[in-house]
């Protein structure tokens, strides 16, 4: 095995090796398949596609629709943010005019940063948001964008701001002075509550966060139609004292303003959180129907409604309560706003309970979707336990996910000082956010020049970029100037970006001591292997192993293979998965691809039309295989050259074919054709006559579903997924000896009809022991197309 990786090698999954996965077969001419046996399990090649564009669906399933979608973007938003935030900030800041021009200012950041968030999502559309972006365009250092991800999602992945402000509301809506036992008491129940609800009721948790959706979308626009209410009819007041020139007035807008640059940064960032959830269904892509579409209308929609929203509230509470009580209240605005509109009955007790609640609602829609961000980071390797919380077991749910997320989220609530925990949790949260906002929108910039091969459904507008990144640097360096105004007895004024410092540079220890220290004194190396749960979960548990154990160990079987030269006609696509044919190629020598794709390309199309009868066919790749000189006593080999894969596999996952449809063709296209019959078929050639290392197909109908293993392949930058086989005795394998150039193999890796014919063909080079030392080694071009009948629906 190589001692490094490149574009061409997987991190996860096999090396090809020269050695055989089928051992000592036994080759004959004969019918008789009786006591025919099958070759090992082993993890398939990968071909020669983004596959991190590719779609990966959740053994949980898509049941996120569009609603259950705009849902978990706008409930992620409307929580504390806009029941609590809006007097925070205004007491930070002093003034009205700079309170309303930082949320001005603020939509405007966080639409720019939405645009890309949008490209990322619409081209990379897997579960885990910043970590697949951030993975795929920072692969190197090796691992060290995985290790940031994992530590920012774990340490600072939590959602304790709106448990706290559920607790206040709550002993606010009761008329009980909160003590500080009790304030954090009940902020830890909620917590525990919903995390048992999403990690027992999976459906139920969604179907309650979509309901608190409606509650909390409802809360804001009566708060509005009072705010109105109040401003239209000037309803007689209970406190004499307070007139027109206590609330908004034009006058006074600037009046009290606080310019320094920390009070602006501070501020700014808890906009942003306030606008947080806008990116929040990127985090569970894989479970979202028709997840680009969906992803790019949603967020359309709830940035739209969100942005209406917080202007709307943020002049309600202006034009009822006066400035300076929402100065001392604080975070408690929303309660302030209630009780001067609708007395103490009504406004103190009813309505700040349904506050409460719909931060609660916010809780559970945060829970939901930073558990999926745990369980992808444990899929990859990176927690402790990783095979116990990747698994949806017991309840087919994402509780080791869950857990996860629930420590951090309850030390935070129970350790800071109470009085200043809300802001400090905003703060420290926004702080480390700014540095990945900052990596990944240059990282996106980068990707346009360094992969414009990508398709990218939705392009982020660079201009906004570029203003995204100038804020970041911005907001990065603003903590450090210290304030104004220093509180007495409070904490250090750039406490909370020394704290986001601190656990990012955490992060980076942790990956220098677990990647590059200890394999070097220990001398071994960090390497990841694919494992399958019993839940069917895939993931990449990493392990560490000694150099002399580089070479992975194949599973071989002795078996036999039919030999089928003479009954070739008697082996078809429908009734086998495979099927030979007789076909001169124009194309002789394989050497240029662009003149492959020019020639071999059309002819190729209209075979497999001849043959299969479709009206449509898309080539999207193809490999030549010339296997380089044996190089095994070395650590580099060279990589250019691609041998025969001697692994039995099948080329994609049943998923991972539906996905290359819209991922090659406009969504239009690909979805009218997707109503019809789609198969992927291989038309392997060779490129001169086959004298070693032929190739074996199984015939379909020998190998059942619950033997077929799908194999996620990671790559420094992509991402993909096949079909490994488990050995079976009643495996029957085929091959023809001597295949020449006239003659081409047509392998079938998917088929969508589940009528009974054959859908897939697991296939695999294997060394036949009757090959003498001096022959020379096999060429061959395979070429995989996407087959369509779109007139065939039944």
């Amino acid at each position: 095995m190589a001692a490094s990786h490149d574009e061409n090698t997987p991190l996860l999954g096999p090396i090809q090796e020269e050695t055989a996965s089928i051992l000592s077969p036994s080759i004959r001419k004969a019918a008789s398949n009786d006591d025919e046996e099958d070759g090992p399990s082993s993890p398939p090649e990968f071909g020669n596609i983004e596959d991190d564009v590719l779609l990966e669906d959740s053994v949980l399933g898509r049941n996120i629709g569009w609603f259950s979608a705009y849902v978990i973007a706008i409930s992620r938003v409307i929580g504390s943010g806009i029941f609590a935030v809006p007097g925070v900030i205004l007491t930070s800041v002093g003034s009205i005019g700079l309170s309303l021009s930082l949320w001005v200012l603020g939509a405007i950041a966080v639409a720019c940063g939405l645009t890309v968030s949008l490209e990322y999502g619409c081209m990379l559309p897997r579960s885990g948001g910043d970590k697949v972006y951030l993975e795929f365009t920072y692969p190197s250092p090796r691992f060290l964008a995985s290790v940031m991800v994992a530590v920012q999602a774990v340490l600072l992945g939590f959602t304790a701001s709106n448990c706290i402000i559920f607790s206040q509301y709550v002993h606010y809506g009761f008329g009980i002075e909160p003590s500080d036992f009790s304030k954090r008491a009940i902020a830890v129940g909620l917590l525990t509550v919903i995390t048992v609800i999403h990690g027992v009721w999976y459906k139920a948790g969604i179907r309650i966060q979509n309901f608190l959706g409606f509650i909390k979308v409802g809360m804001v626009i009566f708060m509005v139609l009072a705010a109105s209410y109040v401003v239209i009819f000037r309803p007689k007041q209970e406190d004499a004292e307070v007139d027109s020139a206590t609330l908004i007035s034009w006058e006074r807008l600037w009046e009290g303003s606080d310019w320094n640059l920390g009070t602006i940064a501070t501020s700014l960032f808890k906009v942003f959180y306030s606008y947080a959830g806008l990116s929040n269904l990127n985090n569970v892509m894989n479970e979202v129907k028709n997840p680009i579409r969906t992803l790019q209308s949603v967020s359309a929609a709830a940035l739209i409604t969100s942005c209406f929203l917080y202007l709307l509230a943020n002049i309600a509470y202006l034009a009822v309560v006066p400035v300076e009580e929402i100065k001392k209240g604080g975070q408690l605005v929303a309660a302030l706003f209630f009780e001067r509109a609708f007395g103490p009955r009504v406004g103190r007790i009813f309505l700040p309970l349904a506050v409460a609640l719909s931060a609660a609602g916010n809780v559970m829609v945060v829970t939901f979707s930073v558990a999926r961000l745990n369980q992808e980071v444990a899929r990859a390797g990176f927690l402790p336990f990783s095979k116990l919380l990747s698994s949806s077991k017991p309840f087919n749910a994402p509780l080791g996910g869950l857990i996860v997320h629930y420590i951090p989220s309850f030390l935070v609530i129970v350790l800071p000082p109470s009085s200043e925990v809300y802001s400090f949790i905003l703060e420290v949260e926004g702080y480390p956010g700014q540095i990945y906002a900052l990596a990944i929108s240059i990282g996106l910039i980068w990707l346009r020049y360094k992969r414009p091969d990508l398709k990218r459904p939705f392009r982020a507008w660079i201009p906004a970029v570029i203003f995204r990144i100038i804020l970041c640097f911005c907001l990065l360096a603003a903590p450090f100037f210290p304030p104004s105004t220093p509180k007495p007895g409070g904490l250090f004024y750039a406490t909370y970006a020394i704290v986001g410092v601190g656990i990012l540079l955490f992060g980076v220890l942790y990956w220098l001591v677990w990647t590059v220290i200890l394999p070097r004194i220990g001398k071994y190396r960090l390497e990841e292997t694919p494992d399958v749960l019993d839940d069917g979960t895939a993931i990449t548990p990493t392990y560490t192993d000694k150099p002399e154990t580089y070479e992975r160990p194949v599973a071989s079987h002795p078996v036999h293979i039919t030999d089928v030269r003479g009954h070739e006609s008697e082996y078809t696509l429908d009734g086998n998965g495979f099927q030979y044919v007789s076909h001169v190629a124009q194309e002789k020598d394989f050497e240029d691809d662009e003149h492959i794709k020019a020639v071999y390309y059309p002819e190729t199309e209209q075979l497999l039309k001849d043959v299969t009868g479709a009206s449509k066919i898309f080539i999207f790749d193809h490999t030549i295989r010339r296997q380089p000189a044996d190089t095994r006593g070395t650590i580099e080999r060279n990589k250019t050259l691609r041998g025969p894969v001697n692994r039995v596999h099948i080329d994609q996952t049943y998923s991972a074919s539906l996905s290359r449809v819209p991922h090659h063709l406009p969504a239009e296209e690909a979805s009218e054709l997707l109503k019809g019959r789609v198969q992927i078929i291989n038309v392997w050639r060779p490129i001169k006559t086959v004298l070693r290392d032929p190739l074996a197909i199984a015939d379909a109908h020998s190998v059942s579903e619950d033997e077929l293993v799908p194999i996620p392949l990671i790559y420094p930058n992509r991402r993909g997924e096949t079909f490994s086989v488990r050995y079976a005795p009643g495996h029957r394998w085929y091959y023809k000896s001597g295949l020449t150039p006239q003659e081409a193999l047509l392998i079938k890796c998917f088929d969508s009809k589940t009528d009974g014919r054959a859908r897939r063909v697991p296939h695999t080079a294997f060394s036949d022991p009757r090959t003498a030392d001096d022959v020379p080694k096999r060429e061959s071009i395979e070429v995989r197309a996407l087959v369509f009948h779109p007139d065939d629906r039944d």
